[in-house]
């Protein structure tokens, strides 16, 4: 678990260079975000972490660092549940997904956001 937790902070530092290199703009890293759900009447306040807000081009994302064969799938559960819980949370133009296995930047978007592109 330590090496793991090691290769993944190793991973979100390298992947903050790699968004520079591609021409993104860093605004913050380990941002926080609050948004509140409402259950049955009930608000109810969820934070998130993201690894990074970033801008490129005019238009914010923000960027979801993973590591490891399995993390840096889209079609991971996981995974893909945390980019749609960020694209629906922080109300930025897009969402990334940065695979450090690959070093490679995705950009990620669901069906119901097309049209914000």
């Amino acid at each position: 678990m330590r090496r793991r937790n090691q290769v993944a902070i190793a991973g979100e530092s390298a992947a903050g260079k790699l968004l520079e290199k591609h021409g993104y703009t860093l605004l913050g890293a380990q941002v926080r975000h609050v948004y509140t759900l409402v259950i049955d009447g009930a608000p109810r306040e969820i934070e998130l972490r993201a690894d990074y807000l970033v801008e490129k081009g005019g238009r914010s994302y923000v960027a979801e660092v993973k590591t490891g064969a399995v993390a840096t799938k889209i079609e991971t559960a996981a995974t893909r549940r945390q980019v749609l819980e960020y694209a629906v949370a922080f109300g930025t133009d897009g969402v990334l997904l940065v695979d450090m296995q690959e070093r490679e930047i995705r950009d990620v978007v669901f069906p119901r956001f097309r049209e914000r592109g």
